[in-house]
């Protein structure tokens, strides 16, 4: 079994593939109300009359190459963006950081380390 992607339900998807373009800095393929991001093997999608829940119990994380400069893209191109842990060395070693987006997700940058050996 693999799993091949994640899709967001949300009431505004529009305003959430704007976020994500930022974010994973690729556009969407758009179809209606679905955006899709082929590169990150996910979609945001509005099905119509969607509930959104604002207590979430996910995660998205991403690997990134230079945490720091992600963060700093990030507080720059999206002016408001909701940190919930900035950059730091997290106890079990990764090296992070965690925003909200529009819809309440969070989201985590981790720095990818080479593999030594």
């Amino acid at each position: 079994m693999k799993l091949c992607g994640v899709c967001i339900l949300t009431d505004n998807a529009p305003r959430l593939a704007a976020f994500y373009e930022i974010v994973l800095k690729e556009s969407p393929v758009v179809e209606g109300q679905h955006y899709g991001f082929d590169n990150a093997q996910l979609a945001v999608y509005n099905p119509g009359q969607v509930n959104v829940v604002y207590d979430k119990n996910m995660s998205l994380m991403f690997f990134v190459h230079d945490v720091l400069a992600e963060y700093n893209r990030l507080m720059q191109a999206i002016p408001g963006i909701e940190i919930t842990s900035p950059p730091e060395r997290k106890p079990w070693g990764a090296y992070s950081f965690w925003f909200l987006d529009p819809d309440g997700n969070t989201v985590s940058f981790i720095e990818q380390r080479e593999l030594e050996g």
